[in-house]
């Protein structure tokens, strides 16, 4: 009784683990390695700028998968099959999520610079405004002493 109930254990576990792996079709709309690491990046974006102020991205009536069907031209049907084919290729998907993550520390490092750039200018400008501060507040009963010139 043991035996028969170890065989079908085991035969079980040798249905459930022989996957069939199906492979999928290229596309007839397939993007290209860069245009897929461009529709990548875009999701990134996209998907931040809506956790980030999502609100905004509804005054502006900006539907993300929308957007990105009119940029690529394909629709929500192509995506999903551009994504599965991409998947199956794991070097060549691994090469593409590389790709749009330099592209996004790149932008990263871009807009902590203007960051740093805007922080120097503040400063910048309130040295300049303490000055005209301090400039303002002499008072105009001081009256600086003549000079003699010696001729």
């Amino acid at each position: 009784m043991k035996l028969i109930r170890a065989i079908c254990l085991l035969g079980l576990i040798l249905i459930v683990s022989c996957q069939n792996r199906n492979e999928v079709k290229k596309p007839e709309n397939l993007l290209s390695s860069s245009e897929m690491k461009d529709l990548i990046y875009d999701m990134v974006l996209l998907d931040a700028a809506a956790v980030v102020n999502d609100k905004k991205l509804k005054e502006l009536d900006v539907e993300i998968l929308q957007f990105l069907s009119k940029k690529y031209t394909i629709d929500s049907t192509d995506l999903k099959q551009n994504i599965l084919y991409y998947n199956m290729r794991f070097d060549e998907n691994l090469d593409i999520f590389e790709k749009a993550k330099d592209s996004i520390e790149r932008l990263d490092r871009v807009y902590d610079s203007i960051s740093n750039l805007r922080d120097s200018l503040r400063r910048a400008e309130m040295k300049i405004r303490d000055s005209i501060k301090n400039i303002d507040s002499l008072s105009t009963d001081k009256t600086l002493p003549k000079l003699k010139l010696n001729n």
